[in-house]
């Protein structure tokens, strides 16, 4: 599977607009599966309570783009819900399946007075062969929350939308490199505010958008995760739990 990461022009705040994203798709549409989006894509991550939270039109923007280029689109964005505020994930697949999810570990002063946090089980979606779980942000921070807990049906990327700033970039990629090694998988962050990056099982960097570019492909192996896999046997040994 070929995947798009789509960072934001805006190094301050991270939006994008639906123009720039429906222009990057235009043009390149053909050279990936799964277009990752950022978290807060459509706001940025400076918002506040009297912000426009387009929810519902981020929807209907991920299935024009899914029906329309036959590809799967996700990213998060703010929803409103009886007054309360969630970071919802959405993901809408190629065969126009819809996901969600909302942040588990809330950040900043908007999300710890005004967002509600998720109450979901860690989640976990599947695209082909290839099966996905999802950190928010702050969620990365978390190794329980990142954590495989099924070593018989692992899960074979750690997705991580995210507005994290880079003056805490070394936070990110050491957390970044430690949960793949963790859980064996890739580990794939796009970061609205520049250095997506992806991962291998082995921890190492196999990917790095670049300061003066928005837009990288990355091709995820199955195949040769799975014979990594064979030979690092790390997860038959995992410890079971339960998540309170």
């Amino acid at each position: 599977m070929r995947i798009v990461l789509q960072e934001s022009s805006d190094r301050k705040n991270g939006k994008i607009n639906y123009s720039s994203i429906m222009e990057a798709v235009e043009k390149e549409s053909n050279q990936g599966d799964f277009w990752i989006l950022p978290e807060a894509f459509d706001t940025g991550w400076n918002v506040t309570k009297k912000t426009k939270f387009p929810s519902m039109e981020n929807l209907i923007f991920f299935h024009q783009l899914s029906q329309k280029h036959k590809i799967s689109v996700c990213g998060s964005f703010y929803v409103e819900k009886d007054g309360f505020f969630f970071n919802r994930f959405a993901v809408v697949t190629k065969d126009g399946k819809e996901y969600f999810t909302e942040k588990r570990h809330l950040f900043g002063e908007f999300e710890k007075n005004f967002c509600k946090i998720g109450k979901e089980e860690p989640f976990e979606f599947q695209i082909d062969d290839i099966i996905f779980r999802v950190a928010v942000c702050y969620d990365l921070r978390f190794p329980v929350w990142c954590r495989q807990k099924n070593a018989k049906n692992p899960f074979d990327v750690l997705l991580c939308v995210s507005q994290w700033p880079l003056v805490r970039d070394f936070d990110r990629n050491l957390l970044l490199a430690t949960r793949a090694l963790e859980n064996v998988s890739y580990t794939v962050n796009c970061n609205a505010l520049g250095g997506s990056k992806v991962f291998f099982a082995d921890g190492k960097e196999h990917l790095y958008i670049p300061d003066n570019e928005q837009l990288a492909f990355f091709e995820l192996d199955k195949e040769k995760l799975t014979r990594y896999r064979e030979y690092k046997k790390y997860l038959s040994d995992a410890d079971n739990f339960q998540i309170l």
